[in-house]
Order: structure tokens, then sequence, then C-alpha cells
């Protein structure tokens, strides 16, 4: 199967995935270890393949926190608040313009704000259709107004997921003809005298003709993390990382263990804006993991890529 089919800008994720993956859930992570992935609503029951919910992101301060959730073929977001007894309140859907989609939030070590892509109509381009990445300011009353970013990163096709660095550094899926495939990922950069985001190219390193979305950086641009089906691969969909040596090459992609990635589907990859907080999606149910944590399995991943032990690794070193 070839999963450059089916899956466009993000509405065909849900197709996808349900035909590869099923509807079966993977146990939930030992509750009683914290650096294991754990689910961020336990109580809730496991989703159908129609209502997904992935790339959960929260605020520097802590105490908001946004996600995608689909409903067949729409896409919207949630929000979830931190109340005084440290729980999490009942998430809420955003109604928030849009045709089909607001998807892919991510709130930004660089500025603070909220970055996310939809596909609700660009002012002055009203015939346009295509998914484009917005930000919005989250203040004390709430909610600013959004407005696609300035500069030069939109293509007049879909970008689908975005992700920034603390020193304005941007990474984003799109689909353009300079990629290998059709989601691929570029960089760009804020330019204080343009004050605005440029596009700098692509990202050969973590770009193949299979699909790669879902983008997610730590503050420190050291690591993105983000879904892919290059080999080796555990299940339907992992998680993969590339890294940033010390002469600042990338290094990878390769595959985290099997405390993240499962013979299910992990993806929609997301940070917290502090840093200190890791989230993905299995099986379409929010996972969380402190950053810590996070950490120490790049490192044992990448230790085994290096050492061109990556199948023993992940257990496949016999199949």
């Amino acid at each position: 199967m070839l999963w450059k089919t089916g899956l466009i800008a993000g509405f065909g994720l849900t197709l996808t995935l349900a035909g590869c993956g099923g509807t079966t859930t993977e146990e939930p992570a030992d509750a009683q270890n914290t650096n294991l992935p754990q689910l961020v609503f336990p109580n809730e029951p496991a989703p159908d393949v129609f209502h997904r919910a992935y790339t959960m992101t929260e605020n520097a301060d802590g105490t908001v926190r946004l996600f995608a959730r689909e409903d067949r073929d729409d896409t919207d977001l949630y929000q979830t608040n931190l109340q005084d007894d440290g729980s999490w309140s009942e998430p809420l859907k955003l109604d928030w313009p849009k045709l089909r989609s607001n998807n892919a939030p991510h709130f930004s070590p660089f500025d603070g704000r909220l970055y996310f892509v939809s596909d609700r109509p660009v002012p002055g381009l009203e015939t346009r259709s295509d998914l484009n990445i917005w930000s919005v300011e989250l203040t004390e009353d709430g909610w600013g107004e959004a407005s696609p970013i300035p500069g030069d990163v939109h293509y007049g096709a879909n970008e689908t997921s975005v992700t920034t660095t603390a020193d304005g550094e941007m990474v984003f899926v799109s689909v353009r003809r300079e990629g290998p495939g059709a989601q691929d990922f570029y960089q760009a950069h804020f330019d204080e005298t343009a004050a605005g985001w440029m596009f700098d190219g692509l990202l050969a390193e973590a770009s193949s003709p299979l699909v790669e979305s879902h983008i997610a950086a730590t503050p420190d641009g050291a690591h993105l993390i983000f879904y892919s089906r290059i080999r080796p691969i555990l299940g339907n969909v992992d998680l993969k990382v590339i890294s940033r040596g010390e002469d600042g090459e990338w290094i990878g992609p390769y595959t985290l263990g099997t405390n993240i990635n499962t013979r299910g589907i992990e993806y929609g990859a997301g940070m917290s804006a502090s840093g200190d907080k890791f989230f993905f999606s299995r099986e379409g149910q929010l996972m969380e993991m402190p950053m810590e944590a996070l950490l120490e399995e790049i490192e044992a991943a990448q230790a085994a890529y290096l050492a061109d032990e990556e199948l023993e690794f992940l257990g496949l070193s016999d199949n």
C-alpha cells in the first residue's frame, strides 16, 4: 500500500490509518512509572477510527492545552484548562472558522502565540481552499483574532503541520514540487526586518517518497519528532527522530523504541511551550510523558542507530 495515497492535507488521516491499524488499542502504560507514556484522559473510552485525537500542545504557563480531534472528514481544535485542584477541565471544541479543518495546534516557544493550520479563507484569496498556517494570541481575556502568518511560507498548496523553536526557526509540512513526496518537511526562519517567516527550503534529511507529517521540535531545536513509514518500523506508523549533531548536521532519521512505538499507530507528536512535556497519539488516544524521559528514549534510540543496531534495539532482528 502506498502511504502517499489517501493522506491529503490532513483530511484523509482517519481513513488511511483506519485501513491499516484497526481499532485495537495497546494496553495502557504502567501507571506507576511516570517516565512511561501515560494517557492524558485515562477515563475516556478508546475512540473509534473516525474520532481520533492527536497533536496536543500546552502553553508556557502550563495552564491551557489544545489538541486536534477528527469527526470523520472534519477536524477541530479542542481546549482544556488546568483547574484549581490540578485536574484538567472537560475538553471543549473551539468554534473557530473553517471549511473542514482546524488542525496541528502548536504553542510557540518563540513568541508564545498559538500556531495552527486551517482551510478557512485567507483575506483577499477567498476562492482558495488550501490549508495555511495561522497564528493567534491567547490573552487574559481569551483568544485574539487569528491571522495568516506573515512572510513567504505559503505556497498555494496545503501546509498541514507546523512547529517552531525558541530562536525563531520553523519546520512545516507542505506539498511542493521540490519535495520527494506528496508531503515533506520545509524550513523557515523569522526575519525581524521583514517581520515575517521567510522560506529557507526543503529539510531533505527528514523527507522521503513516503508520508512524513505531524512535526514537533524540542524548543531548543535539537530534535525533530514526526511520524513516518520509513523503515525500520514497529507498527503501521512510528514516531521517528532526527537530531542535530555537534557539527550541526542532522543525525537520522531513527526510530524511537518500544516504550513509545508499538505494533499499532503512533503519530501526532506535540510539545509544551515550556519544553517540559511531550505528547503523542497512540491509536488515537492522547499520551504524555516528561521531556526528560523522552530525551532518554531519544538517546537510547540514537545510540542504537549510530551503532547499526537499530533492528536489535527494536526487537526486529529476527523479522
